[in-house]
């Protein structure tokens, strides 16, 4: 039987993979309608159709992967969906009506959550003697692995193939989903047990009231699903810093791969010295505050080589928010709803990337300082929004949580 580490690296192998195609996604969409002729509002728009739909299905994912008698059986079939729909998107951009490619994109959303909170929630199956900071951080650098490869591999595809850059792009994360379909066969994803029968269906999903019930959960959750909707204006304020400041929108997508950098040195650093004078919930709080100020920074950059240095500090700030994230869900969600808990709030997440997305379509004319601007300005809102909705003013039942 394997060790403990070694089921980790193998979950950890399985998510970086994933995550780098879902990360180099939204970058590759934007290439792709660029190289076609098309704008950035054009590819937002795409980017806002897989995710809203992302958004919205994520629940009924995650209610669905906690009745499955052999889980890895629905992942697979996830990675082969997403990767025919990448396929397609790399083939019909520029070519195929527009309302097919909606439609195709919305098709990606429809299996993107389970790759992102879905797969989350098996950590600690995959590896149960695992503590759980360590196990998060693991997945948290798991994240930030794909958010290096991802836009890494698109902006270089988008650079050097001069025929078909947006193509090579979108086929990049095609092969990136294939890699994680591959890793899976050898990862032993844990049956559902008899011991623990789930609820019908549709009481699973009244179990979503605990993420108002429980207090340190509505506040992590409503504050980084708000900063999410920030967070997507940089994704697609990036190729546009690229393009003015260095001269190529791929230089821009690289940047993102920097972003991704700093948080996989954060999330290195936290699993080795997690931060225990504060509990994960006020870390969350204070991160997402830094991340808004960052951005500022970001939106200020004289040149390309300042930005490069200001978007490394974003991600190893978004480190420690994304791992204390985790860990509050974790804590919080009863055993028997922990796929629906993970992927509802990662859905959420989605969503907020979606309505980020629409915003950016919007606000992408002014250029991409009022938009990286703007984005800073909806991070600190979000710490603002949760902890007044997280207030003892507002029904609560005594969690003994510390946050």
């Amino acid at each position: 039987m394997s060790s403990p580490g070694q089921r980790l690296a193998l979950y950890a192998t399985v998510g970086s993979f994933a995550r780098a195609a879902t990360a180099g996604l939204p970058p590759a969409i934007i290439l792709g309608v660029l190289a076609a002729g098309g704008s950035a509002s054009d590819g937002s728009l795409l980017i806002a159709s897989v995710t809203a739909v992302a958004g919205i299905m994520g629940p009924l994912a995650g209610a669905v992967v906690d009745r499955l008698e052999q889980p890895r059986r629905g992942y697979l079939l996830a990675v082969v969906v997403l990767a025919a729909a990448t396929a397609a998107l790399a083939i019909g951009i520029g070519s195929w009506p527009p309302a097919l490619l909606v439609l195709i994109a919305g098709l990606a959303g429809l299996f993107h959550p389970m790759l992102t909170g879905a797969w989350s929630a098996q950590v600690r199956r995959i590896a149960p003697e695992v503590a759980a900071p360590r196990a998060y951080a693991v997945d948290a650098a798991t994240y930030n692995v794909g958010e290096i490869l991802g836009p890494a591999l698109v902006g270089i595809a988008y650079v050097y193939d001069a025929a078909t850059p947006g193509a090579a792009s979108l086929e990049l994360v095609t092969i990136l989903y294939l890699c994680a379909g591959l890793a899976l066969l050898f990862v032993a994803v844990p049956h559902r047990t008899s011991t623990v029968p789930p609820d019908p269906l549709h009481h699973a999903l009244r179990g979503l009231s605990i993420f108002w019930h429980s207090v340190p959960l509505r506040r992590t959750t409503i504050i980084s699903t708000v900063a999410f909707v920030g967070f997507a204006g940089f994704v697609i304020s990036a190729p546009l810093l690229g393009e003015d400041l260095a001269g190529d929108a791929g230089t821009g997508a690289l940047l993102l791969a920097v972003a991704a950098v700093g948080a996989l040195m954060g999330s290195l650093a936290y699993a080795r010295r997690p931060i225990r004078r504060f509990g994960p919930g006020t870390v969350v709080v204070l991160s997402t505050f830094g991340l808004g100020l960052i951005m500022v920074l970001l939106a200020l950059s004289p040149s390309y080589w300042v930005a490069v240095p200001i978007a490394l500090l974003l991600g190893v700030t978004n480190a420690p928010q994304l791992t204390s994230v985790m860990q509050v869900r974790d804590r919080e969600a009863p055993t028997h709803l922990r796929s629906l808990v993970f992927v509802a709030a990662a859905s959420l997440k989605t969503g907020a990337f979606a309505l980020g997305s629409l915003l950016a379509a919007a606000l992408v004319t002014w250029g991409w300082r009022p938009l990286l601007l703007s984005s800073a300005a909806i991070e600190i809102g979000a710490v603002a929004l949760g902890l007044i909705l997280a207030s003892k003013g507002w029904p609560r039942r005594t969690s003994k949580s510390a946050v």
